[in-house]
């Protein structure tokens, strides 16, 4: 099954996301913020990354940058309390691999969907 890594500050979304992704049959690992992240994306080479978009410390955008230098080149979820613009979005979508978002709260049913799209 497929490697998926969570990436999210708050333990509670984080924990969350992760027992429905193992329920599921993905092989989880997390991260609670973006340079955590780095420092494990290459170790655990997932293929899908929920990544938060507030979260302490390295900014979305400094994440993706420094994500290209990675020998992991995961597809990107971003979950986000944000509601982007046509042009935010775009700018966001050529910045890395970002596939999709999904904007917080949301369906935990509707981001398992995301992910099996984009597996």
């Amino acid at each position: 099954m497929a490697k998926i890594m969570v990436v999210d500050d708050q333990k509670m979304m984080r924990d969350m996301i992760n027992t429905m992704l193992k329920k599921q049959g993905y092989e989880t690992e997390t991260a609670e913020n973006g340079e955590d992240f780095l420092n494990k994306v290459d170790s655990f080479q997932p293929e899908l990354v929920t990544l938060d978009v507030m979260m302490p410390g390295l900014k979305t955008q400094e994440i993706l940058e420094k994500l290209k230098e990675k020998q992991a080149k995961p597809k990107i979820i971003l979950l986000t309390v944000i509601q982007f613009t046509d042009e935010q979005r775009d700018k966001l979508f050529k910045m890395g691999d970002v596939v999709d978002y999904i904007t917080k709260p949301f369906d935990l049913h509707d981001l398992m969907d995301t992910v099996k799209n984009n597996i």
